[in-house]
């Protein structure tokens, strides 16, 4: 059972019934049972390896914060942990420091050692032992021994690489004394396997999820609403979209062979935003579920592709895995704490490790390399960037806070979308004093310019040209500030902002190129398939050959390759809004209901009309559920 299928669309009114009928002490064991029957109609006996895992982590986390003096924050009024817990989370895994092991402190860490063992070593055993077994065979066949190994038939069950991680990730904040153990089953339980989340993210954390499991959930009208229509969305991008475009991915991916360089540079831009819609489709269908059953889950998405840099990129894309990565992996093998060398490593194995985690083949290893690559060259070559600005006459001061106080005002600065790495440069450390003397000076002056530690941060990452947030000032006419960071001022254009403007757009439209050449390997049957189709581009591009009717030849005709651009189009119109702190769910909301109602029939017309539908529809799979 998928989103896009008639089962759920038959199971979830279901569910969603039920839940507000029920007695309000039901409803927890109601979800409970809906997401063990969801997770079971792939395969029953699957159902068992998640209680299995379940009762594991349960009981682990029960011993190891036996003496714990970890409480909860206080929750914020949707139940979850407020920012400030959070960035003392933060503070504190930022700061491990070895002290002296008590034998209370050896139990613990024995039984964490244990538990993370099992778990990790069951995602390995269902995940990697096809990989393991297959390059084995390929090692021996270079040195002239033909030996074939029994791979005793493993099938992946769907959702491990989310529900291990998640229940991983609860132990270590236990373990951490971040968090108290979880007493009640029932709600840990439901934690590891709420339906919404447990076959593609966004992968949860216990301080935010839980509390929420604690707390009386009431109906709520405009909730239920504003879930259904982060549904549709969910469903626009998936069916009208994302299926669309896989269409042509696939044709040209599977015949690259006979077909000329060009259609695969074209294949690999539009899978660029067939898996971006595919991915962000089902985290929106998923967040839009769980709020109408009262439960909300975090952001897994923040316009990846307005992003000016491969970090910027990694903030905004998969933020909950960013984020796992960051606190589990990242930070404990020093983060930046350490020498140049030794955080250009752990950027690296970061990376490599997320390749590893979305697939069993080398083509994700190159993929997640390449990407840490870029960060690395990008630290490198900061200065002589920064250089460049300056020869070409860019400001760096132009958006600074001393120059433009104005600017800090409107930081959209999350601590759930921290980026997956933190490269400091030695030209970033000394700017940044730089920045926290002036931000001391300023707050002397005015308590109005007390900007935080982030604020500072972000203004200095403004400054360098990675990044233009819109202000306060500017939502309130003011000051507006355009797309791409131009700022209109009392009827002038300022040309300073022009050129900061088109610095940004290339530097968006280079991020966009490294990401999406990373893509081709993500996309490829296989590392071989994505050297010969780099090989093809090189040689045999075709350039002459490049028309209209030839792309209508790729799979989609002209009518459905049109209407793909069209809704490429309202893609990013969305993301334009969402980007300078817009909300259309917002404003639909708060229209009046005739009108809220009539947008929400259109809406499902235009899925029923210009989803991908037909004899031949098998309601596939999200392509997150083979990982």
């Amino acid at each position: 059972m998928i989103f896009n299928s008639l089962g759920f669309l038959l199971f979830f009114p279901i569910v969603l019934l039920v839940y507000y009928v029920v007695p309000k002490i039901l409803r927890n064991f109601w979800l409970l049972i809906s997401s063990y029957w969801f997770y079971m109609s792939w395969n029953p006996k699957y159902g068992l390896l998640l209680l299995g895992v379940t009762i594991l982590t349960y009981i682990a986390g029960l011993i190891i914060g036996k003496d714990s003096h970890a409480t909860w924050g206080d929750p914020d009024e949707d139940g979850r942990i407020s920012a400030d817990f959070d960035s003392k989370v933060s503070k504190r895994r930022r700061n491990i420091k070895t002290t002296a092991v008590s034998g209370k402190e050896k139990k613990k860490r024995s039984v964490l050692t244990v538990a993370l063992l099992i778990v990790f070593g069951l995602l390995c055993f269902y995940k990697y032992t096809g990989f393991l077994i297959a390059n084995i065979e390929e090692l021996l066949h270079r040195m002239d021994l033909f030996v074939e190994i029994d791979r005793f038939d493993i099938v992946m069950p769907v959702g491990i690489s989310f529900f291990t991680f998640q229940a991983a990730g609860y132990l270590i904040d236990v373990y951490r004394e971040e968090i108290p153990s979880e007493k009640n089953f029932l709600r840990y339980a439901l934690f590891v396997s709420f339906f919404p989340s447990i076959l593609a993210g966004p992968i949860g954390r216990a301080p935010s999820l839980i509390p929420q499991y604690v707390r009386t959930r009431e109906f709520d009208w405009n909730r239920v609403s504003s879930g259904f229509m982060l549904m549709l969305w969910g469903f626009f991008l998936k069916l009208v979209i994302a299926d669309r475009a896989a269409i042509l991915v696939n044709f040209v991916y599977q015949n690259y062979h006979e077909l000329y360089g060009w259609t695969i540079v074209l294949a690999t831009v539009i899978y660029a935003f067939e898996i971006y819609c595919d991915f962000f489709g089902y985290s929106i269908i998923a967040t839009g579920a769980a709020d109408m059953l009262g439960i909300a889950f975090m952001e897994n998405f923040d316009c990846p592709y307005f992003s000016v840099s491969v970090q910027d990129f990694w903030r905004r894309w998969h933020i909950s895995l960013s984020g796992w990565f960051r606190d589990y992996l990242y930070f404990p093998l020093g983060g930046s704490r350490c020498n140049f060398l030794r955080r250009y490593f752990n950027v690296l194995v970061v990376f490599v490790v997320s390749g590893l985690w979305h697939g069993s083949q080398w083509s994700y290893v190159v993929w997640g390399g390449l990407n840490g690559l870029y960060q690395i060259i990008g630290a490198i070559l900061t200065p002589v960037r920064t250089l460049l600005l300056r020869i070409f006459g860019f400001d760096r001061n132009v958006l600074s806070l001393k120059k433009n106080p104005a600017m800090a005002g409107s930081m959209r600065i999350y601590s759930s979308i921290a980026p997956i790495t933190d490269v400091v440069t030695p030209w970033e450390k000394k700017a940044l004093n730089k920045k926290k003397k002036e931000h001391k000076d300023n707050s002397k002056e005015s308590d109005d310019n007390a900007y935080s530690a982030e604020d500072i941060r972000a203004s200095l990452r403004v400054s360098s040209g990675m990044a233009t947030w819109q202000t306060e000032e500017a939502r309130r006419g003011h000051l507006r500030t355009g797309v791409f960071g131009i700022r209109i001022g009392e009827g002038k254009l300022n040309l300073r902002s022009i050129r900061m403007s088109i610095l940004k757009l290339i530097r968006i439209f280079i991020t966009f190129c490294l990401i999406d050449f990373s893509w081709l390997f993500f996309r490829a049957a296989g590392f071989s398939d994505a050297v010969l189709m780099i090989e093809k581009v090189r040689t045999n591009f075709g350039l002459s050959d490049i028309s209209l009717s030839k792309v209508y030849e790729l799979g989609l005709n002209e009518r459905n390759f049109w209407l793909l651009l069209i809704c490429i189009a309202i893609l990013f119109l969305s993301d334009y809004v969402k980007y300078h702190g817009g909300n259309i769910r917002k404003w639909i909301l708060q229209r009046p209901m005739l009108l809220r109602e009539f947008i929400i029939a259109v809406s499902i017309l235009v899925i029923l009309i210009f989803g991908i539908w037909g004899n031949s529809y098998d309601a596939s799979s999200f392509i997150y559920f083979q990982y």
